[in-house]
């Protein structure tokens, strides 16, 4: 029985998103919590902001390796056994914080979660793509749309449960929560060969979508692509775009906190930051695949990014953070979906899980050194300002980065 003889239940179709969705959801944003925690932590060890911040800069830096391995294994092996180590690693590193008497050993325990972190992105983004072709903007849009619903549920939930419990108490509480729900999630994870399937839409393609098809089937090796300039403008792109976006990660709560907001209420800026992420993660693909293109989408809302950090580094009173934090979070989470979207049309689908693993590990330098550059220049003049304009700097040279690349003519 040839594809085209296949049975092709839409249920298949519509749980591969479903599954990615909460792997981004149920894992991207446990990380990003460290803003959360970040007052607790400083005052339990002593720390100064820049070392308090360095703990996000070295789970960034184990997420580099992590990432590789993951999407290899993906690849190779397909989605469901690097989710489970996935899960393993996050369910074993943050239960074992809770244990910790000294930084050195929150270090370790935290690397170990963050061994798992390769399963967050090019993971669940490479495998929603090879799934569609027609409606694939949308399905990507969703699958990340994941991670908003997350920022507007960890942050707030972490807040909760520091209080209520203390910090050591809710890394365990969150850490196990999030290990049993990627093992459910990784129960829906499979290929399309092991299923018998082609990607959803194959069957209704147009005369002239199915010669866009046969190119795009022309796919680069890994090999191949990182002989390509194009890839490394997108590398630096990435760079440049996630080291502001990794800063504020870490540090809008403090920062509001800086200018006098309460935590409980600085930690619910993320609702309305994830909210609006959702709305865009779902809109810009949409929009972008069928209009403008990937690139010029990019270029777009990397532009508007940079204009908000300039904003935020004259912020002073919560109205105005909810005004960048409604700005800020359409387009940051416009940004997102559109990054694996352009690597799979300059490069196809044959070594995209890697390819996005080797894109986003590059970016994670930036955004290992982020955090820690703010909270350093935090700790020498006491105010955010000049870490929020040198974000908007590097924001605006990432969409003059994004403009130079161009689609590559061919293999090489």
């Amino acid at each position: 029985m040839n594809y085209q003889d296949k049975p092709k239940p839409r249920f298949f179709y519509g749980w591969i998103v479903v599954a990615c969705c909460f792997i981004c959801c149920f894992s991207y944003v446990l990380f990003y919590t460290l803003g959360v925690f970040f007052t607790a932590l400083r005052s339990e060890f002593g720390l100064s902001s820049a070392l308090t911040s360095s703990i996000h800069s070295l789970h960034l830096l184990v997420f580099i390796p992590s990432t590789f391995l993951m999407g290899w294994l993906g690849d190779k092996y397909g989605p469901r056994l690097p989710i489970i180590l996935g899960a393993i690693f996050f369910g074993i590193g943050f239960s074992l914080l809770s244990k910790v008497n000294s930084l050195s050993q929150f270090y370790l325990f935290y690397a170990i979660a963050s061994l798992g972190a390769g399963i967050i992105w090019s993971l669940p983004t490479a495998t929603v793509q090879k799934w569609f072709i027609k409606n694939s903007g949308l399905a990507l849009g969703i699958v990340v749309a994941g991670v908003g619903a997350a920022e507007m549920v960890f942050p707030p939930l972490a807040e909760h449960l520091i209080s209520s419990y203390g910090w050591r108490t809710a890394y365990i509480q969150m850490g196990v929560g999030v290990a049993v729900l990627l093992l459910i999630a990784s129960l829906g994870a499979t290929t399309l060969e092991r299923k018998g399937l082609q990607p959803y839409g194959t069957e209704s393609l147009t005369q002239q979508e199915m010669v866009r098809k046969a190119l795009s089937e022309v796919s680069w090796s890994r090999s191949e692509a990182l002989r390509n300039k194009t890839l490394w403008l997108i590398c630096a792109f990435y760079f440049c775009s996630v080291l502001p976006i990794h800063m504020l990660a870490i540090h809008l709560v403090p920062f509001a906190e800086s200018i006098g907001i309460e935590r409980a209420i600085a930690a619910r800026l993320w609702i309305l930051v994830g909210g609006m992420s959702i709305l865009g993660r779902v809109f810009a693909p949409t929009f972008v695949e069928g209009t403008i293109g990937w690139r010029k989408g990019l270029i777009i809302v990397t532009a508007i990014l940079a204009l908000s950090f300039f904003w935020l580094s004259m912020i002073v009173s919560l109205r105005m953070l909810l005004v960048f934090a409604v700005i800020y979070g359409f387009f940051y989470g416009g940004k997102v979906p559109l990054i694996p979207g352009l690597i799979r049309s300059y490069f196809g689908t044959k070594s995209l899980g890697q390819l996005i693993g080797i894109v986003h590990a590059i970016s994670l330098i930036g955004g290992a050194i982020g955090p820690f550059l703010a909270g350093y220049i935090v700790d020498v003049t006491g105010i955010y300002v000049v870490a929020f304009l040198i974000g908007a700097g590097f924001l605006a040279l990432a969409a003059f980065l994004v403009w130079l690349s161009k689609a590559p003519k061919g293999v090489v």
